[in-house]
């Protein structure tokens, strides 16, 4: 039985299991023809289960639970949960000089609108009596985030701690 499988992200440590199921035969024992294929974000890979084009996804839980706010939108649901914390962060370089949430002041966070780890920000900034005025967003692109933070193009970016490295 042919399964397609949808990643939220690239072939990264989360995906780990699943590839190794398909490198054991684990699945092809139970009479399944699984292919995964990588995505661009956690709603890519809602949509297309949501869709019908894909019979299972990965993605973060924080975005399926936003996805299913929407009443317009078409029934997904969980059946299993991999990370046991948030995998949110805030990643800098030591050049920049950020040893603190307040140290964001000044700075320049690049953030796209729809990662999981900046639509934590209203709630990191209050929790860190941050003033949201002395800090630019720079809406940037999901594969464009790291590469703009190695330039210095940006001071600080938003993502996931096992995705957003140098």
């Amino acid at each position: 039985m042919p399964i397609r499988f949808a990643l939220d992200w690239r072939f990264e440590g989360p995906a780990a299991p699943y590839v190794l199921a398909i490198d054991k035969g684990y699945y092809k024992a139970e009479g399944l023809d699984v292919t995964i294929d990588p995505g661009a974000s956690s709603v890519e890979g809602i949509n297309r289960v949501a869709s019908g084009a894909y019979e299972v996804g990965f993605a973060d839980i924080n975005s399926l639970v936003k996805y299913r706010d929407d009443a317009r939108n078409l029934p997904v649901r969980a059946v299993m949960m991999v990370y046991d914390t948030p995998a949110f962060s805030i990643v800098t370089l030591k050049k920049a000089g950020i040893t603190s949430p307040k140290g964001l002041e000044g700075k320049t966070l690049g953030a796209p609108a729809a990662d999981g780890a900046y639509a934590q920000w209203p709630i990191f900034v209050q929790a860190n009596k941050i003033d949201t005025a002395k800090v630019k967003i720079e809406n940037v692109g999901f594969p464009v985030r790291e590469p703009m933070l190695a330039q210095g193009r940006v001071d600080a970016i938003t993502g996931f701690w096992f995705s957003s490295f140098m």
